[in-house]
């Protein structure tokens, strides 16, 4: 299940690709994009506070899904606020789920999945494989161990700056709109703030979220399914990190978010990845 590439072997990777391409405009100095760096914070933030409302809903313990996919609705921010959001309907939430967890399962062929289904393009991989070994990465049931969140934080604040300084960053605070670096910094800044958040949720029982994470989190339709790799304490931790998993791909799939060449609206983006991440079965 984990990439064999190391963190540091993924930056030769692509810095060696970064250096002889043609494109020079996707290279400009770190100080236009850390202006706009600041833009993102509010992604993550915005998604652990629709969490934590999806959260008081009534029976939420025992709620269906689809009762917390429609739920999910009635959150609002300034960035969930999002009249224009095309969103999916529950049917395109079951198929993207049932992608997104298969994913999950198989990071390494994960960015070959988002091409095929016209979610990325092929140039695109590089720096989504790189998310996606981070993510990976983060914990292992096998072997019993886990990154801290303070680890976690510090590798994905790595790769932030490593987007800064060698991509064009090209995003509209007011429209909330971006190209793909964009789109990856928006999903850093979820991937941070799930990770906490789940983390948070596994380990504190008086958490809203951790009934249903240890106990209804991983079910196909209603049936448990949990098997012998998912049970226990790092099994709990491994299906809370899934979630931050689903939080990123979701914002990634983003349902009917427009094109991420450089016009993909972001906040309808983040709004898909709150429903991906309490769709978890």
């Amino acid at each position: 299940m984990k990439k064999k590439l190391t963190l540091l072997t993924l930056l030769m990777l692509i810095i060696f690709s970064c250096n002889t391409d043609e494109n020079t405009s996707q290279r400009i100095t770190p100080e236009n994009n850390l202006k706009t760096y600041s833009d993102f914070t509010g992604y993550g933030l915005a998604h652990n506070l629709a969490m934590d409302h999806i959260a008081t809903m009534p029976n939420f313990n025992n709620a269906s899904l689809q009762d917390i996919f429609y739920f999910a609705d009635t959150y609002s921010d300034s960035y969930f606020n999002n009249p224009s959001c095309n969103c999916d309907d529950w049917q395109t939430q079951q198929t993207h789920m049932t992608m997104i967890e298969g994913m999950l399962d198989d990071m390494n062929n994960a960015s070959n999945t988002l091409v095929n289904m016209g979610f990325i393009d092929p140039e695109d991989i590089p720096l989504t494989d790189m998310l996606l070994t981070i993510l990976d990465n983060a914990v292992s049931p096998e072997n019993s161990t886990y990154k801290s969140v303070a680890e976690f934080t510090a590798e994905i604040e790595a790769f932030e700056n490593f987007v800064i300084n060698n991509y064009t960053v090209i995003h509209d605070l007011t429209t909330k709109t971006g190209n793909y670096a964009a789109n990856i910094l928006g999903a850093c800044s979820i991937a941070k703030n799930s990770y906490s958040y789940w983390i948070n949720a596994t380990l504190d029982s008086s958490h809203p979220w951790n009934y249903r994470l240890i106990h209804m989190s991983y079910y196909n339709r209603g049936t448990n399914r949990i098997g012998p790799i998912q049970k226990g304490f790092f099994g709990d931790l491994w299906r809370g990190i899934k979630r931050g998993g689903a939080d990123v791909f979701g914002f990634l799939v983003g349902g009917k978010c427009g094109g991420i060449v450089d016009g993909r609206d972001l906040g309808c983006a983040i709004k898909h990845a709150g429903k991906k991440s309490s769709g978890v079965r």
